[in-house]
This record gives structure tokens, C-alpha cells and sequence, in this order.
């Protein structure tokens, strides 16, 4: 999937001759992925301009995250294309951070400005389980993910991956349900949540006459 932003500029060919970029461009050709060891996170192209145009970055908290590789290409016909792109390894933290590419060049009276909105994919990290919210009875619980893409399917386990028993548990996808409140459902109950990149879980211990204590675990 490519994600791209761009400016656009009508010019005649005597303004071509004068050397304007003829566009200017932020793109993502493909999503990065956490476990990646290097990704191209975003490449910024000033195309057809004479002389080439000056091509930098604001990379507000990721200065020290990434590198910035820069290549410029000359045409037959005297023009230049520059290409800066941000390589890294992709992470968590980086998903959804803000870039700009800044484009000077001595045609332009002020230097263009894109922001570009880094997007990484990994698997859950961080799986949780909590008491749902308006549930009249305190033995709801929702299963909840931090993953990108979202989560979109889970799956339940209690006490030594035991089956849920029908009569007494209801499970609809990331909600679980006690329907009875007897002893014998006291226990370990573990909510398996995944998304195409793999999965996570988080655990409740339920315990009749007790509150839900709840726990988590980080991949």
C-alpha cells in the first residue's frame, strides 16, 4: 500500500527552463513493520527542478531514531529529481509520530512544508483485562489489545486451557460473562488476542467473593 502527499505545480516550459519543482511528494510505498532490523519509513521527491532543490526533514522525537539518506538524479534535459528518505527500524514508539519534509529552492519565496504521519504495524503488546463499563453486574469483562492493526480476533482459556463450561460462562468475541457465581468457577481465565502480525494475552483471576485481579503480559 503506498501513502502519499503531495504539491503540485503548473508550469509552462520557459518555467520549467527557470527550474521550479515540478512536484513535490512525501510517500510510503510500504507499511513498516516492527522486527524489521532496517525500513524505508518515508521519501520525500522534489522532481524536475533546476538546479536541484534542497530537500531536508523535522523529525521531532525521531532525530535519534533514524537516518536520512538523500540521492539526486540529474536529467537529459538539465533538470534535477532529489529523493531524501527516512530509514530505521521500525518501532512502537514510532507509530503515528509526525515528520515534515522541508523543500527549499531559490523559486519558491518560502520554503514548502509537508507533514507526513509515520504508521507502523506490530502485534499486541500489551493485552488487558478489564470490567466492562455500564454492566450492571460486576462479573463483565472486556478483553482489550494495544496493536496496529487492531486486534480482530480472541479467544478464551480458563485453568489449564480447560473448556469454558456453557451453562455457567459466555464468551462474545473479546467479552467475557459469568453467568453464574459459584465456587468452582474460581480461577485463571486468559484472553488470547491477535491481529495478522501475531498475538499477545492477559489474564484474570476471578475468585468468588473477591475482587478481579488483573494482570498482563508484554511480548
Amino acid at each position: 500500500m503506498t501513502i502519499s502527499f503531495a504539491c503540485y505545480f503548473l508550469i509552462s516550459k520557459g518555467e520549467l527552463a527557470t527550474g521550479r519543482p515540478a512536484n513535490v511528494s512525501v510517500t510510503s510505498d510500504e507499511t513498516p513493520v516492527v522486527g524489521y532490523s532496517e525500513f524505508t519509513l518515508a521519501t520525500c521527491t522534489a522532481s524536475r527542478s533546476q538546479p536541484a532543490a534542497q530537500v531536508s526533514w523535522h523529525l521531532d522525537t525521531l532525530t535519534d531514531s533514524v537516518k536520512v539518506l538523500t540521492n539526486t538524479v540529474k536529467h537529459l534535459d538539465g533538470t534535477y529529481t532529489v529523493t531524501s528518505s527516512l530509514i530505521g527500524s521500525p518501532t512502537v514508539e514510532m507509530n503515528q509520530q509526525h515528520v515534515q519534509c522541508v523543500v527549499r529552492h531559490s523559486t519558491l519565496k518560502e520554503d514548502l512544508e509537508i507533514d507526513h504521519t509515520i504508521v507502523v504495524h506490530y502485534p499486541p503488546q500489551l493485552v488487558t483485562v478489564t470490567p466492562l463499563e455500564n454492566f450492571f453486574s460486576a462479573h463483565g469483562y472486556q478483553c482489550e489489545a494495544d496493536a496496529n492493526p487492531a486486534a480482530t480476533h480472541f479467544s478464551w482459556h480458563s485453568r489449564m486451557n480447560q473448556a469454558m463450561p456453557d451453562e455457567s460462562i459466555n464468551v462474545e468475541g473479546n467479552r467475557l460473562y459469568f453467568l453464574k457465581l459459584t465456587p468452582d468457577l474460581s480461577g485463571l481465565y486468559i484472553c488470547n488476542a491477535s491481529n495478522e502480525y501475531g498475538a499477545g494475552f492477559g489474564s484474570l483471576y476471578w475468585h468468588k467473593g473477591e475482587k478481579m485481579e488483573d494482570n498482563h503480559s508484554e511480548l
